[in-house]
């Protein structure tokens, strides 16, 4: 039975295996290690090894930590914010180049630079752009009169969220733009040309046809942004370090200075476990509001 088994599965079973190995060890492992971790007072510049505290840090952060309710409240501003807008111009930046442009192609490959360029590279050219004394935003903003005063757009509470959530969107919409363009394509002329013979308006086409044809797109297109808002990480980093102060700190920025600034690596675990389950809660009450209709 064994050698009949492997000589029907083996060789399947053999080509899973680098697959297998890969969530393991990579995916697998960590995930159980930062649990494990979470449940120990563990500080590298304690001069003490590990101790067993159960959910003693989760109780810390989640009743004593001043900071980490406001640092979850962020978390939402991030995450909702960047996705929403980012359809607010992925949706009219899809449209315009499914028209009948010239140089179509062309547009269509400058619109995807942002999205490959480096996170990292980009927090950097955009920190130039927002600096408070000599960058491009104060320059342009002062010689069109919108701004009598230069504005310190990442050391200013008020001002920095607005700053990292147009970053963000510059960053994130062409992807949504490239997937909505696709759904464009395969929605039937013949369908909206039949419609603007019966006199429907184009909000009347759009509101009727093309979004209710695009939904399913949306759907997959809106979770995979709000996963990929998540991780951008190096980008909030690189613009702000999470500051001023914690104003702009989100939970992954938040397990990095715990662990990797302060090398407290048990609270640093159980900041990074929260911000999975925090991340699946989310991801969770998006396919139970939107997931039926888009199966």
């Amino acid at each position: 039975m064994t050698r009949k088994f492997i000589r029907l599965h083996g060789f399947g079973y053999l080509l899973l295996a680098p697959a297998v190995i890969y969530l393991v060890a990579f995916q697998f492992y960590p995930l159980f290690e930062t649990i494990r971790l979470s449940l120990y007072d563990y500080s590298l510049i304690a001069n003490k090894g590990m101790s067993f505290i159960g959910l003693d840090n989760y109780k810390f952060l989640i009743t004593e930590d001043d900071k980490f309710w406001k640092i979850m409240w962020n978390s939402v501003v991030w995450v909702l914010g960047s996705t929403l807008f980012q359809f607010a111009v992925a949706i009219p930046a899809a449209l315009i180049l499914s028209a009948k442009l010239r140089s179509r192609g062309l547009w269509r490959g400058l619109m995807m630079v942002p999205w490959v360029a480096p996170v990292v590279i980009i927090g950097i050219v955009w920190k130039w752009i927002y600096d408070g004394h000599n960058g491009l935003a104060n320059y342009y903003l002062s010689a069109l009169n919108i701004i009598q005063e230069n504005i310190v757009w990442l050391g200013d509470d008020f001002w920095v969220w607005p700053a990292l959530l147009l970053t963000s969107v510059w960053k994130g919409f062409p992807y949504i733009a490239l997937m909505l363009l696709s759904g464009l394509t395969g929605i039937s002329k013949e369908m909206m040309e039949a419609a603007q013979v019966d006199g429907a308006t184009a909000w009347q086409r759009f509101t009727r046809i093309t979004l209710p044809l695009l939904k399913p797109i949306m759907y997959v297109t809106g979770m995979v942004a709000i996963v990929s808002s998540w991780t951008k990480f190096e980008m909030i980093w690189a613009l702000t370090n999470g500051g001023p102060g914690f104003e702009t700190s989100i939970l992954p920025t938040y397990v990095y200075t715990n662990a990797f600034v302060y090398y407290d690596l048990g609270k640093g675990s159980a900041i990074a476990t929260l911000s999975m389950v925090f991340v699946l809660l989310i991801v969770g009450i998006y396919a139970k509001l939107f997931g039926k209709e888009n199966d």
